[in-house]
């Protein structure tokens, strides 16, 4: 019914104003009513510049594409012809030389006290023009010709339109009677000027002449068309507001559209889960819109090479451009994409193909699951059709470190982020570092041990502080990380093992570090790199389910955690088939798991995939110490090592090192040192037969512990 009664009220409008422009246009040809005719064209000529006589080339065009050709006499015949036809139209209809005489004297006696009282109306208006009310002619008083014309008119202007307010009534009959008001003196100014003193009233028998008759049915004519335009301006303002209150917002779609931004895909992070997670969205959606709300203020970076490339191949303009060479000659930075990748998030929601959007500086404190809205730490709200999670880790606070004063602050940095690297190099290379202290004894503490030593050599102290007995003593097993110790030792690293930082303080341009053994070591800048925390504070605001032993937001095999929600990278503690659940702080676990997640949030509900890969993690603590894990590597495990032969010709000692499951003896876990090739593949098959194994000598063949025998040639070549 709501759509019918809306069909016919628009068709009355339409035929409103129809017929409105209709007699407007005739009204125009006979030169009234000027002011409703069409705009004029584009094309204004300036004066003087237009020959509009006959006598010019018939050939001769302009060259403004709306300006009429000049010798174009057609068009003047047409205009002249126009004119004619509607004036013989206006004529014909109204029949104003045919029926006026007759239809006045048949009305004469009939009205002759209500013409001397309309004259006498006339009068006083004259007098008083101040008169704020004044009586418009009613029907009654027109002539057959006025009625029949009414008659004629559009069926729809006498159409009812139910009102959606009493106001709206009010507001036209108004406005209808203030358009009154101003029309009615222009008539009766008009009238008595064409009434010359003497001339009897129109209820006389006195014949009135042509032009009297004329000015009479123009002057109704021109009050008619002026109640048609009311009445059809009224309608449209009454369908206006039919429309608004029918299509008026509910309270929360109110809310909703106070919403400054919606997208369809909403990753809260920026680093590695989420750059390739948005990759994963378009790859299977080329028209998706993603955005990345991310708290750094950087593009997304490739985090290993701020402790390893960056140090090994990085140089003077490494500190402020953060690149370096690879080893293939060629120039790169860290960063995964240019600034012009990214999509403003302002043009995001009308990107016609999609995109990818980064809002950076920001961070997301709450996810609304049941509104799909992310709430910002400014208040802002994001709208959202599915999520992913991809806050990942930051630097662990240190107790002794956050208690020190504001001046050793100065000079201690979390290492973490591309700013810090920027922190120290700067320092290093202007020489305003000379003295270097990290502490921890994790992957981190110990490749930035050795890449700084590696860069600057005797050039600057490097000390590392930690309370364990050797480097990586969590992952290595005992003789390994012995064998970590003594490497780092070599390239010119000061470890003190064992050692336990008690108190800081500044002394003079140098800081002061307190250790349990009663000593004292001075540094210049402090690195802490003790270990990692999750960014879980969005999870528990947010009421998601967290890990309790693992740490990170719990996520089932396909990286859900609920409703439209998905989580990648390190916040995410996953159901891994074969090793049960996991949490991974790797670069290439964020890598996978973000492609996955990805792909599962541009699939859900069609196909969606397990998490089925192994991610490893590759590091470097000596020249001669090359480690490469996959699986569950936890020296806790009881493990079985199978070592090479030494070879005199090779210095790198090669060993393969086997985790055995605590419950079933199955490997769950494989450490390479200096052995490359296919071997991680190799690896992660093991790890997913899920066999136990008896024979480790054998199952180690499949390792390249050893080259293979050289040939003839080949042993001429190397000898000459």
């Amino acid at each position: 019914m709501l759509l019918r009664a809306v069909g016919r009220q628009m068709t009355s409008v339409i035929r409103h104003q129809t017929a409105v422009r209709n007699i407007a246009i005739s009204r125009v040809a006979l030169g009234g009513g000027g002011h409703h005719h069409d705009p004029q064209p584009v094309y204004i000529p300036k004066p003087g510049s237009l020959d509009w006589s006959l006598c010019s080339s018939p050939h001769a065009k302009s060259a403004h594409p709306f300006e009429p050709y000049k010798p174009d006499v057609g068009s003047f015949v047409g205009a002249v012809v126009f004119i004619g036809l509607t004036v013989a139209a206006v004529l014909l209809k109204t029949d104003t030389f045919k029926k006026d005489d007759g239809h006045h004297h048949h009305h004469t006696h009939s009205h002759s006290k209500q013409s001397s009282h309309k004259k006498e109306e006339e009068v006083v208006h004259h007098e008083e023009p101040e008169e704020k009310h004044e009586e418009v002619p009613s029907l009654e008083t027109r002539n057959t010709e006025e009625v029949h014309a009414a008659h004629e008119a559009p069926a729809a202007v006498e159409d009812p339109v139910p009102s959606t307010s009493k106001n709206v009534d009010k507001e036209a009959v108004a406005s209808e009677s203030a358009e009154t008001k101003t029309a009615e003196p222009e008539d009766n100014s008009a009238e008595a000027q064409e009434k010359p003193e003497g001339t009897p009233a129109a209820g006389h028998d006195a014949t009135p002449s042509t032009s009297k008759v004329r000015s009479y049915h123009f002057k109704y004519a021109f009050k008619f068309l002026k109640s048609l335009e009311r009445k059809a301006q009224n309608y449209q303002n009454l369908t206006f507001l039919f429309f608004q209150t029918a299509e008026e917002p509910t309270t929360s779609e109110s809310k909703e559209e106070k919403s400054p931004l919606h997208c369809e895909y909403v990753i809260i992070g920026s680093g590695t889960a989420a750059y390739y997670a948005s990759l994963a969205i378009r790859a299977k959606q080329a028209e998706a819109k993603v955005l990345m709300i991310g708290e750094e203020t950087e593009l997304p970076y490739n985090r290993p090479p701020l402790s390893k490339e960056l140090w090994w191949y990085g140089d003077e303009s490494a500190a402020t451009k953060l690149d370096y060479t690879s080893l293939s000659g060629k120039k790169r930075d860290i960063f995964y994409e240019v600034s012009g990748f990214f999509v403003s998030p302002e043009d995001i929601p009308k990107a016609v193909h999609g995109g990818v959007s980064l809002l950076r500086g920001k961070k997301a404190v709450k996810i609304c699951a049941e509104d799909k809205k992310v709430i910002l730490d400014d208040g802002t709200t994001v709208g959202y059709d599915k999520v992913l999670i991809a806050t990942g880790v930051r630097p662990k606070k240190e107790k002794v470190f956050e208690e020190a004063s504001e001046e050793a602050k100065e000079r201690i940095t979390y290492y973490h982020y591309p700013k810090d690297f920027k922190r120290v190099e700067s320092g290093l290379a202007d020489k305003s570092v000379q003295k270097l202290t990290i502490i921890g004894n994790g992957l981190l503490a110990s490749e930035l041990a050795y890449s700084i030593k590696r860069k600057y050599g005797d050039g600057v102290e490097v000390h590392q502080v930690f309370e364990q007995n050797h480097p990586a003593e969590d992952i290595l097993p005992a003789h390994l990380a012995q064998k970590s110790s003594e490497a780092i030792r070599s390239s010119g690293v000061d470890l003190r093992a064992k050692q336990k930082v008690e108190g800081v303080r500044k002394c003079c341009k140098n800081v002061v570090l307190k250790l349990s053994d009663g000593s004292e070591l001075r540094t210049d800048l402090i690195i802490v790199a003790t270990g990692e925390e999750t960014n879980s504070e969005i999870i528990e605001a947010s009421g998601l389910k967290i890990d309790e032993k693992e740490g990170g937001v719990k996520a089932d095999k396909y990286l859900k955690v609920t409703d439209n929600v998905w989580a990648a990278g390190a916040i995410a503690t996953y159901e891994d088939s074969i090793l049960g659940a996991r949490r991974v702080s790797s670069w290439e676990n964020a890598q996978i798991s973000g492609r996955l997640a990805g792909e599962n949030m541009a699939t859900a509900g069609k196909s969606e995939k397990a998490f089925w890969y192994q991610p490893s993690f590759f590091t470097k603590f000596a020249p001669h110490l090359h480690i490469n894990a996959v699986g569950q590597c936890d020296s806790s495990l009881e493990t079985v090592t199978v070592h090479a032969e030494p070879d005199p010709e090779n210095p790198l000692e090669k060993a393969v090192v086997f985790y055995k499951s605590k419950t079933d003896g199955t490997v769950v876990g494989v450490l390479l040192v200096n052995v490359f090739g296919p071997s991680l593949d190799v690896a992660r098959r093991i790890i997913d037969d899920r066999k136990r194994v008896e024979e480790f000598k054998e199952i180690a063949k499949l390792f390249p512990l050893y080259e293979l025998p050289k040939t003839e040639e080949e042993t001429k070549e190397k000898s000459a």
